[in-house]
C-alpha cells in the first residue's frame, strides 16, 4: 500500500483481534516514528514497545478514554521529553501520525489514547523526568465482529483554498 492510499484509507481502531502482533512489524512502525520530522532536528522522543498481556492489561485501566488497550495485542507508548516546550507536542504528534500510517500499512489499526495517568503510568514503565507520556498507540490486527468505521470528512470545497483564504478554484 502506497503511503496516499494509506493515510486515506486509514480508519480509527479500538477493537484489536487477539493475535499476536509480530516485533518486526512493531520495529518497523516505531522506526517509522523516529523518521518524522522535527523542528531543528531536536527528535524530543522515546518510544517504548509493549506486548506483555499484564502490562497492556494495566495500561488499558490507566487510560480514562482508552480502555481498549487491556485488550491490544501490543501497544507502542511515546514520550516526550518536557524539557523541549515549544515544539515537542508538535513533534510528537507527527511520530504518532507515521506510526499510524505505518501501522495500517501493515494491516494494524490503532487509536491514539488522550487521556491517562501520566505519573502512574509513568511509574509503571519506568519513566523518569524529563520525560513524560506524550501517548498511548495500541495497535492490533482488525477484530472482524468489530471493523473500525470510516469517518466522514468536511467537504473538500470546504477546507482547500488556493492562493487565498476563500478562493476554491485552483486557476
Amino acid at each position: 500500500m502506497d503511503a496516499i492510499e494509506a493515510i486515506k484509507s486509514r480508519r480509527v481502531q479500538r477493537a484489536f483481534d487477539p493475535r499476536e502482533v509480530e516485533i518486526e512489524k512493531l520495529d518497523r512502525i516505531a522506526d517509522a516514528g523516529r523518521h518524522a520530522m522535527s523542528a531543528r532536528n531536536m527528535q524530543p522522543w522515546h518510544f517504548i514497545v509493549i506486548r506483555n498481556r499484564a502490562t497492556l492489561k494495566r495500561i488499558g485501566e490507566l487510560c480514562s478514554t482508552g480502555r481498549f488497550v487491556g485488550e491490544a495485542p501490543a501497544a507502542i507508548v511515546v514520550l516526550k521529553n518536557t524539557e523541549n516546550t515549544r515544539w515537542a507536542d508538535v513533534d510528537c504528534a507527527q511520530a504518532v501520525q507515521n506510526m499510524a500510517v505505518a501501522g495500517w500499512s501493515l494491516g494494524l489499526g490503532t487509536c491514539w489514547v488522550g487521556n491517562f495517568d501520566n505519573a502512574a503510568l509513568c511509574e509503571l514503565l519506568g519513566v523518569q523526568p524529563p520525560w513524560a507520556i506524550f501517548t498511548v498507540l495500541p495497535f492490533g490486527y482488525r477484530d472482524a465482529k468489530r471493523p473500525p468505521e470510516a469517518r466522514p470528512l468536511r467537504a473538500k470545497r470546504d477546507t482547500v483554498h488556493y492562493e487565498r483564504y476563500g478562493n476554491q478554484s485552483q486557476s
